[in-house]
């Protein structure tokens, strides 16, 4: 067989389409979840600076491109994905 995502069509190895697709959609939907939990483990304590009142006008800012960024990460089509830039971390 040539090639990963191959599948015997009882004559003779075939590219398996279904396969291949279903493997890449994994690996999408992998990387938005990493992606996302990346973006709550930033925001979780900037938020915490705010709800205590001691939130500093930087970390203000750095809350609301991580909030910005995980939005825009969940409304990635894993179908056809197109990730956003991550925060500047000199913000």
């Amino acid at each position: 067989p040539d090639g990963e995502y191959q599948k015997w069509d009882g004559k003779a190895w075939v590219k398996d389409e279904a396969a291949e697709t279903a493997a890449r959609l994994l690996e999408v939907e992998g990387t938005k979840s990493r992606l996302l939990q990346m973006a709550s483990g930033k925001i979780a304590p900037l938020q915490d600076a705010v709800d205590l009142g001691i939130a500093t006008d930087d970390e203000k800012a750095r809350l609301d491109e991580w909030k910005k960024y995980r939005v825009l990460v969940n409304r990635v089509d894993i179908s056809n994905p197109d990730w956003p830039q991550k925060p500047n971390s000199n913000l």
